[in-house]
C-alpha cells in the first residue's frame, strides 16, 4: 500500500511533512527519536511544531508506537504488522539498537492470566554492549 493509501485509510490527510515522516518509518527498523527525525527531515520546510502533531496523530493512529528505552526522550518506531510485538537491545556505547523479532515473557503472561489477571501488558528491553563495541 502506497504511503497516502496508508495515510487515507487511518483517516489522515497526506501532507509532505507526514509523508515524508511514513517514508522515514518505512526506511527505518529501530526507534527514532525526534531529533533523528529532525535530522532526516532537512531541507522540508515544516513547522517543529508540526513534526510533534504527526507523532501524536500517527500513535492515536496505531501506525506508530511509542518506544522508552530510559534514555530521559521517547523515540518512535513503525508498528510491524510482522512482528507487531517485539523487543529492543541498545549497545550502551554506540546506542545502537536492534529489534528481538520475538518475546520472551509469553509463558509469564499465561501464568498471570491463569492467576486471574487481564489486560497484561510488559516492557522488556535489553542493554549491553554491541559486537563493534565489545
Amino acid at each position: 500500500m502506497e504511503i497516502t493509501e496508508q495515510l487515507h485509510a487511518k483517516g489522515l490527510k497526506s501532507t509532505p511533512l507526514r509523508s515524508s515522516l511514513m517514508k522515514i518509518f518505512q526506511d527505518h527498523h529501530s526507534p527514532l527519536s525526534a531529533e533523528e527525525l529532525e535530522s532526516k527531515l532537512k531541507g522540508l520546510d515544516y513547522d517543529p511544531a508540526s513534526l510533534f502533531r504527526c507523532l501524536k496523530k500517527f500513535t492515536e493512529a496505531q501506525l506508530i508506537r511509542v518506544v522508552d528505552l530510559g534514555e530521559g526522550f521517547h523515540r518512535f518506531e513503525s508498528i510491524c504488522h510482522v512482528h507487531s510485538h517485539h523487543h529492543h537491545v541498545m549497545c550502551n556505547s554506540c546506542k545502537k539498537i536492534e529489534t528481538i523479532p520475538f518475546c520472551i515473557p509469553k509463558e509469564i503472561e499465561t501464568h498471570l492470566k491463569k492467576t486471574g489477571y487481564s489486560h497484561l501488558t510488559h516492557r522488556m528491553d535489553f542493554f549491553g554492549l554491541c559486537g563493534s563495541c565489545s
